[in-house]
């Protein structure tokens, strides 16, 4: 005899992870004491024993229903809806197999979205980094912390805010992640919502359309999900694979599938290409100087079509660099367009100076003749200096360890023409977390911008356990020179060029290429620690989690 029906049910997408099923499941039902939870783990026709994990999970508590599909295509979409059309509680959330719930979470998301009579409510997503334990909250869920950040409503009790549909300036844009919510399954049915089968990405498309049918979305002012991370190459998660060219591919159909939500919307289009530029393409343009020239080629090919596919009124309003960027792509050439990626998405990278014409400064790549106002960089660099900030990329073009100092020699790309003749380079080396300076070295830059410098390397901590991590950054002076003040903006980073590996680990130390292309230290071997316990939500976005881009992002997850 079928059992009344739940408050919520909780599906939980799995495939070949019989390993980590069990605390996923044990995390949505902690805080349950009764029968008002229902979690339905979906086997992705895994390979291994998962199947046979999930039966004895479910032989253990009655509160927990398998189904098993007989293939998997690569892609959760399936199993998520076949959760979804199985979901017998009045409430609908979603964990995946590897990740976790904090204790008692599900049980306060949906005490809160019934005291608020919202159609969703969301909490706040931290990511854990398998390989040094550090917990960095996401920053796309920290409109979660409150009506004050988000421009909602109070409620009594302070424990979140309110928000109303989407709208062109709301803060649901960057949150589209399935998981982190109780959704009321009413909404679900009502509007058909269902996840694009066949792509990676489903959680975008999926989420919008949420947004726009709710009328009322609560939030809960705390870190509600754990999204475990693995940034070691071959052990990442399948969204994590950007190095694959059909991976960006998949993120253009869930864009595409967006976009057909929108024909009815027409004034969130260009908030939407924003978000597209703004965080989608920039997870694969901020990396293009590390593939080759196959991927370069196809990732222009397969931008180039999305973006002509969409409304040219969407590009209008554009900011630079992003005016640039959208031009370049659309009809610029192949080497212009992966330039303007990267100027765009890896803080300002240049191989080449800008041009200087008629007074003002415009991009290099494009010759007078074929210039157009988006190539116009004279407004943009006007606002960088008025905020102290320079045109300048440093390159580490060698990274060899020579006894207890590191030798570094690089190249420096003066882009707006601010170093002059004398100027000097202090490369640092800086924890990362306490930003303490432990290595100062100061040499003159040459001729066509080159530099080498030997940095005193910092002892590392032996103790277990221990996992500290250095960042390689420059300062320059005597830049007064030929235009201006010297710049009062912070140490910059030193980027690695693709071609360059940095060295082998020596006296515990191992110099490395961070996620974002820069050059840091950490200590070897890293040993793994024991999960966290709840940590408050904490809005902004930490080096560490800049570093580790969007791993897993919305499906991103961001």
């Amino acid at each position: 005899m079928q059992t009344p029906a739940p408050l919520l049910t909780v599906v939980c997408n799995v495939f070949d992870d019989a390993e980590r099923l069990p605390r996923a499941v044990a995390s949505a039902l902690a805080g349950w004491t009764t029968s008002d939870i229902e979690v339905v783990v979906v086997d992705d026709g895994s390979d291994d024993d998962t199947g046979e994990v999930a039966d004895r999970l479910a032989a253990a508590d009655g509160r927990v229903r398998v189904i098993h599909l007989d293939r998997n295509d690569g892609t959760p979409g399936a199993a998520r809806n076949r959760g979804l059309d199985a979901a017998r509680g009045e409430w609908v959330a979603f964990v995946d197999s590897d990740d976790e719930y904090l204790p008692g979470a599900l049980r306060r998301l949906v005490d809160r979205g019934r005291e608020q009579g919202a159609d969703v409510v969301a909490g706040a997503v931290a990511r854990y980094n398998e390989r040094t334990g550090q917990v960095t909250p996401l920053q796309a869920t920290g409109y979660t912390r409150g009506a004050e950040s988000t421009g909602g409503t109070d409620d009594a009790e302070g424990t979140g805010g309110v928000l109303g549909s989407l709208g062109p300036d709301s803060p649901l844009w960057d949150d589209t992640i399935a998981v982190a919510k109780a959704i009321r399954v009413d909404l679900v049915r009502r509007h058909r919502l269902r996840f694009p089968e066949g792509i990676l990405y489903e959680d975008q498309p999926f989420t919008v359309a949420l947004w726009l049918g709710a009328r009322r979305v609560a939030t809960l002012d705390e870190v509600v999900y754990h999204w475990f991370v693995n940034n070691v190459e071959g052990s990442e998660s399948i969204t994590a694979r950007r190095h694959a060219i059909e991976n960006f591919h998949d993120r253009l159909a869930a864009n595409r599938e967006i976009d057909a939500l929108l024909e009815a919307h027409p004034d969130l289009r260009a908030p939407k290409l924003e978000k597209f530029l703004g965080h989608d393409l920039a997870l694969y343009g901020k990396d293009l100087d590390t593939r080759d020239e196959e991927y370069r080629a196809a990732f222009v090919t397969a931008a180039r079509g999305y973006l002509l596919g969409l409304p040219a009124t969407a590009r209008e309003g554009l900011p630079q660099p992003l005016r640039l960027l959208v031009r370049e792509l659309v009809d610029g050439p192949p080497d212009s367009a992966v330039a303007a990626s990267l100027f765009a998405y890896r803080r300002r990278h240049l191989e080449r100076p800008l041009a200087r014409r008629a007074g003002g400064w415009w991009w290099p790549y494009r010759p007078a003749s074929e210039a157009t106002a988006d190539h116009d960089l004279t407004a943009f660099v006007a606002a960088l200096h008025a905020g102290g900030r320079r045109l300048r990329t440093v390159t580490a073009t060698a990274v060899r360890p020579v006894g207890s100092t590191l030798r570094l020699a690089g190249t420096v790309v003066d882009g707006d023409d601010s170093l002059g003749h004398f100027a000097r380079v202090s490369a640092l080396v800086r924890d990362r977390r306490s930003k303490a300076t432990v290595g100062r070295a100061s040499t003159r830059v040459r001729a066509h911008g080159r530099f080498e410098v030997g940095l005193d390397l910092p002892e590392p901590d032996t103790a277990p356990g221990s996992v500290t991590t250095w960042d390689v950054k420059v300062t320059f002076e005597n830049v007064l020179g030929r235009r201006g003040a010297p710049s009062v903006a912070g140490p910059l980073p030193v980027e690695v060029a693709a071609s360059v590996t940095p060295a082998e680990p020596v006296n515990g130390l191992l110099p490395y290429r961070t996620r974002n292309g820069n050059l840091s230290l950490r200590t070897v071997p890293a040993v793994p620690v024991a999960a966290p316990t709840a940590q408050p939500a904490a809005a902004g976005t930490t080096d560490a989690e800049r570093e580790s881009g969007s791993a897993r992002p919305e499906g991103t997850r961001p």
